[in-house]
């Protein structure tokens, strides 16, 4: 059963819409849980540099921060999870990197949901397997391959 919130901290009609949320959560999930609740929160670069700072020790805002609950994922198969997407930052990356706005959105929720099912890019060789995966999901959803202008 795969339930998700939305809260939009900051609205624009560019953000995507709650049914492509739900499409692009369920193509990110690779494995079958018990149950997923994830809460999907759109927020401000402001916001965005208080959480990073506070959850990860970093004083800037970023694209995504995922906060996962590894204990009931390993413990019972249950997905559990936050998902903050920073507007500001993920339509400044899509406009600098000439990309979609939608599409650089959904390789950020895929993106988080990967990090929530425990996968990491700390080195080389996590950060090539998530980044395969990334571009599968995304090819999947008929998205352009995001990794294909490195």
């Amino acid at each position: 059963m795969l339930n998700f919130s939305l809260t939009k901290n900051i609205r624009r009609v560019h953000q995507p819409k709650r049914e492509q949320i739900s499409k692009w959560l369920a193509e990110s999930l690779t494995e079958d849980y018990q149950a997923v609740n994830i809460n999907i929160t759109i927020v401000t670069s402001k916001r965005s540099q208080e959480l990073n700072l506070q959850y990860r020790g970093r004083d800037y805002p970023t694209n995504v921060i995922s906060l996962e609950y590894s204990e009931s994922r390993d413990s019972f198969s249950l997905l559990y999870g936050d998902i903050f997407l920073c507007d500001d930052i993920i339509v400044e990356e899509a406009n600098k990197q000439q990309k979609d706005i939608l599409a650089h959105y959904a390789h950020m929720v895929i993106h988080g949901i990967l990090h929530l099912q425990g996968f990491e890019h700390q080195t080389d060789i996590d950060a090539t397997k998530m980044e395969d995966l990334e571009a599968q999901i995304m090819e999947r959803l008929e998205f352009a391959n995001p990794y294909s202008s490195k």
